[in-house]
Formats: structure tokens, sequence, C-alpha cells
């Protein structure tokens, strides 16, 4: 896969984030900015950013720079544990932007190389549009072997 397919399988493969309206801004190698843009689909019943937004967003942000870094030929990633902290109320748009070098992607990939499957652990932040940071999270991916289909 190249990166425009790459870039449409993490906005178009699942209804709800295909729905949400979130646009990819960065997708290169060690280097990934997702976007949610507010909108009534986003909005909870107190005229803030809903939980499941934040959620969605930094889910599917480690998951792009997974691709990014290491594309799809091999392993792919599945969330297996989530925690948020929800620092500020957001009501603008939201992003994560998430950036790993060579040296650490390489240092992060090499215990499930050696397992042929494992654990990936992601620190993530998502900001609002006044710069602010809004939530953090920690996200345990299980990378496995890519299905043979």
């Amino acid at each position: 896969m190249n990166n425009d397919e790459l870039k449409a399988a993490l906005t178009d493969t699942i209804p709800w984030v295909k729905l949400s309206g979130l646009k990819v801004d960065i997708f290169e190698k060690g280097h990934v900015r997702l976007t949610v843009p507010v909108n009534p689909l986003h909005i909870n019943h107190v005229g803030i950013v809903y939980a499941g937004t934040y959620f969605m967003l930094m889910e599917v942000a480690g998951a792009a720079l997974f691709l990014a870094s290491y594309g799809v030929d091999r392993f792919i990633p599945i969330n297996k544990a989530m925690g948020i902290r929800f620092l500020k109320p957001a009501s603008t748009d939201i992003y994560c932007e998430l950036n790993l070098t060579k040296e650490k992607a390489d240092e992060m990939l090499a215990p499930i190389i050696e397992r042929g499957k494992g654990d990936w652990i992601l620190d993530m932040k998502t900001v609002d549009e006044a710069g602010k940071i809004v939530a953090e999270s920690t996200c345990t991916y299980h990378i496995i072997p890519l299905p043979k289909v």
C-alpha cells in the first residue's frame, strides 16, 4: 500500500471514523497529525467534545503512527488497552500529533520481531485549536502478523 491508500484506510475503513470527519493532516515516516473537526456528531450534552471522540482520535493516531513508521507488509496494530486523562474541556477542533525517531521505532519493534507479536505502547496528547493540551493517553497496541487473506 502507498501512503494515500494507507491514509484512506485510516479514515474510511471504520464507518464511525469515516462519519467523524477525521482528517489525516500529516502522514510521513515517523510523523503523523490527525484532526477531528468540531461538529454536532462530536459535541456532548453540555456543549463540549464528547469523550469518545478523544478516544477515537488518539487510538487512530497511534495506529497511523505505526503504519507510517513500519508500513503494513509484516504487522498490524490492534488496540489492547487505553487509558485517557481528560485535562481541559474542548469545544473546538482537536488534533493529535505524534513523532517517532527511526532509532526509537526500531527499539520499540525489536521485541515484537523477536517474538512474532507483542505490545507496542504509546503515550500521546490531544490539543485544541488554542494549543492547549486537553487530554493525554497511554495506548497499548497488540501488534500481530499481517493476516493472510
